[in-house]
């Protein structure tokens, strides 16, 4: 015999199993047998539908079922369509929701902020997540480390490097615990704005805030100096690295193997492409494109792509 917390548990575990179908057609079955779901049940089943694909109107639709049947969404309801819209590009219907849970007296939390402050940043629409940033202080909704990583990386990527120093420095100043993926946004970011040398003393400067640089951010240094010409300090990086314990990964491999390919340096190249495969990686595909294009101008012999197979 069916019951509320029976059903509950089984929908739950279909959608976490992927078994969408078979979660839906038990929702329909408590239906048919007078069996009220719960706001769980129903976030279980819209968390099912915003992880598939296509099925975000679906979602919607059970969205306004629930309320339809006299059971009120919560903020984790909300949230969880808010990241379906926001992860597949549709960032303004996640901002119609939002506007939409106040309405309905839901009210958002850390997690709908950063949610639609990342949509925002991804989608190049900065002014708008600027201002989220804003409304989420003004609410009281207190924003996390993810928040200001969140900002940070939006701020960077969109070439606003100054401002996001100036909210590392407000950060600083409001003694926050700030960890490596913190100092590692502005290291890429300063690199990508071709501030090598201010990102080489930031990352020189690491230790003495308490934090060690991971292989993410060894990996976004040495392209910083490959990208600055600085090729035998982004070796003497790569070596410290290894010395200091942190395996390297493919990106690492790739960028240094692609800086001695346009320094003419095939040798070197050649050796650190047989310690990449030793380590099971392999040439990735803007390392391929380049070794292509220096064979089809003569810069390089076809016997250099036995080394690469």
């Amino acid at each position: 015999m069916l019951h509320l917390t029976k059903c509950r548990a089984l929908i739950d575990s279909f959608v976490k199993k992927g078994k969408l179908t078979e979660a839906k057609e038990l929702y329909n079955e408590m239906i048919t047998r007078g069996i009220d779901p719960t706001t769980i049940t129903y976030n279980s089943l819209i968390y099912g539908l915003c992880m598939e694909n296509n099925t975000l109107g679906e979602a919607n639709q059970m969205l306004d079922l629930m309320v339809s049947k006299g059971c009120d969404p919560d903020v984790v309801t909300f949230n969880t369509l808010i990241n379906g819209y926001c992860k597949s590009k549709q960032v303004d219907e996640g901002m119609r929701l939002f506007r939409k849970m106040s309405l309905r007296g839901v009210v958002a939390d850390t997690v709908t902020f950063n949610t639609l402050i990342q949509g925002f940043c991804q989608s190049g629409k900065l002014d708008v997540a600027k201002k989220l940033f804003q409304e989420m202080v003004s609410q009281g909704a207190h924003p996390d480390i993810v928040t200001y990583k969140i900002l940070l990386d939006g701020l960077c990527d969109n070439g606003e490097l100054e401002e996001a120093l100036g909210i590392l420095e407000k950060m600083h100043k409001c003694k926050m615990e700030l960890d490596i993926s913190i100092y590692t946004i502005i290291i890429h970011g300063m690199c990508n704005e071709s501030k090598v040398d201010e990102a080489w003393e930031l990352f020189c400067s690491l230790p003495s805030k308490g934090v060690k640089p991971d292989v993410k951010t060894y990996t976004i240094m040495i392209g910083g100096l490959c990208k600055k010409g600085s090729l035998s300090e982004a070796g003497l990086l790569f070596k410290k690295m290894e010395e200091d314990g942190i395996a390297p990964i493919s990106g690492t491999y790739n960028t240094l193997i692609r800086a001695y390919l346009r320094k003419g340096e095939l040798t070197k190249s050649a050796e650190l492409i047989e310690e990449m495969k030793r380590c099971g990686f392999s040439a990735d595909a803007s390392t391929i494109k380049m070794v292509m294009d220096m064979l089809s101008d003569g810069r390089m012999k076809k016997s250099f792509l036995d080394i690469l197979s």
